[in-house]
């Protein structure tokens, strides 16, 4: 497509029109122009006095097209991501002026080959997008997405400027239909799960493994309830078929535009279980709450390191004159909260899932409802009955399995750092 401006829209018979056709390579020292013959196939109007030419290339130099054919493979944004997968990295990273960077087992490598120029990035990642995910990064200047890459494999995308510069980050996910025993979350989350209504809590950092929890727990509850599900996510990272359920995976920015406004639609739907995949606002918290206690199952991510803080923080979106009555209305239809951490293993060649876990029990209930927070780390501590167990204990038993060395387990618990000393 060759764009011009300027050209006054008017009826004609004929148009002859004569295009320069001038291609800048980003890594040469001097800009050289290519000079080809084209055929213009089609005239689109794209603007009030801008117009668009679809053309085909009937002559080019044999060596410009050779530096015109090395152009494209160099663009080619499915070789990236091949890379990425055949690396098994978790994320992919492109950087302006900066060689091709991938998380690996958590730690970031940079990888050996060219750099990546800015106008390039541009060019590899509006390769993925569609005309309305380009118009919204042109308003918003960031813009996410998901893309299928094969039938195993999807990629949720982040587009953003950083000084000025296109760069995106992309986190690989396997549509794989994972067990909780693969993944090695605790037995108690498949017990949460099974509640019929209330709040689950699924919480941690970015990159712990949240939406792969979600995706295990909707998972669960598709091949044992015939319920309707319906998860809200930015964007559809797994792909849920119907076994017993019907899930129904909306994705904000394309099938609505917000989480409140989709989470307030949801309620309208004949849902049993609502997934919310962020719950970052005000509005979506308390239409949770609502759900949560109106009888249905509501599981929402949350950004926050440890399950104390998870529950102050969600509380603390709201006005402080509110608390009391939020702390009430948590302790009324909250069923659980799971943190979750990824700690590198021994061998640096993957990494292991910890989970820290609150059931509401009766006396959790109460503490939330008195906001005594605090005292909900000994409830941890003492409810190996119910299941519980505080993120000291989960690192403690890696490293008694030999899973992971006493340095990591300092590293990701002070608290550990205190029972070693």
């Amino acid at each position: 497509m060759l764009g011009w401006e300027g050209i006054e829209r008017r009826k004609v018979d004929r148009v002859f029109i004569r295009i320069p056709v001038v291609y800048e390579f980003a890594d040469s020292q001097a800009k050289k122009p290519i000079n080809v013959r084209v055929k213009v196939v089609f005239l689109e109007t794209i603007g009030t006095n801008s117009f668009g030419a679809g053309c085909v290339f009937m002559g080019i130099d044999e060596l410009d097209q050779k530096e015109i054919s090395s152009l494209v493979e160099r663009l080619d944004i499915t070789k990236l991501l091949k890379m990425a997968i055949d690396k098994h990295a978790s994320d992919l990273h492109l950087v302006a002026e900066q060689p091709l960077v991938m998380r690996i087992n958590g730690e970031l490598e940079f990888m050996e080959g060219q750099i990546i120029h800015a106008d390039e990035i541009a060019q590899l990642v509006f390769s993925l997008m569609n005309k309305e995910q380009i118009r919204v990064f042109a308003r918003e200047k960031e813009v996410d997405f998901g893309i299928q890459y094969d039938m195993k494999t999807r990629f949720r995308v982040n587009v953003h400027k950083q000084r000025g510069f296109v760069e995106a980050a992309l986190r690989l996910i396997e549509s794989k239909d994972f067990s909780f025993e693969e993944l090695r979350i605790p037995q108690v989350v498949q017990d949460l799960a099974r509640n019929k209504d209330g709040l689950i809590l699924i919480t941690g950092p970015t990159g712990s493994g949240k939406t792969t929890t979600i995706g295990a727990i909707v998972g669960l509850i598709n091949k044992e309830r015939k319920a309707v599900i319906i998860t809200l996510e930015r964007p559809i990272e797994y792909i849920h078929p119907n076994i017993k359920s019907v899930v129904k995976q909306r994705e904000v920015g394309v099938d609505t535009n917000s989480f409140s406004a989709a989470l307030k639609s949801s309620l309208r739907q004949d849902p049993n279980v609502i997934v919310v995949g962020e719950m970052d606002d005000l509005e979506t918290i308390k239409t949770a709450l609502i759900a949560a206690e109106a009888g249905y199952l509501v599981i929402g991510t949350f950004h926050a390191p440890d399950v104390i803080q998870a529950i102050d923080r969600l509380v603390s979106m709201f006005p402080i004159e509110n608390r009391r009555q939020l702390l009430g209305q948590l302790s009324n239809c909250l069923r659980g909260v799971v943190a979750q951490l990824l700690v590198p293993s021994k061998d640096r060649k993957t990494r292991l899932l910890a989970s820290e876990v609150l059931v509401a029990t009766d006396a959790v209930k109460r503490i939330v409802r008195k906001d005594e927070l605090f005292q909900l780390a000994t409830i941890m501590q003492t409810g190996a009955g119910y299941k519980m167990q505080s993120m000291t204990d989960a690192i403690r038993k890696l490293v008694e399995s030999g899973e992971i060395d006493t340095e990591t387990a300092m590293f990701f618990s002070e608290e550990f750092g205190k029972y070693a000393l």
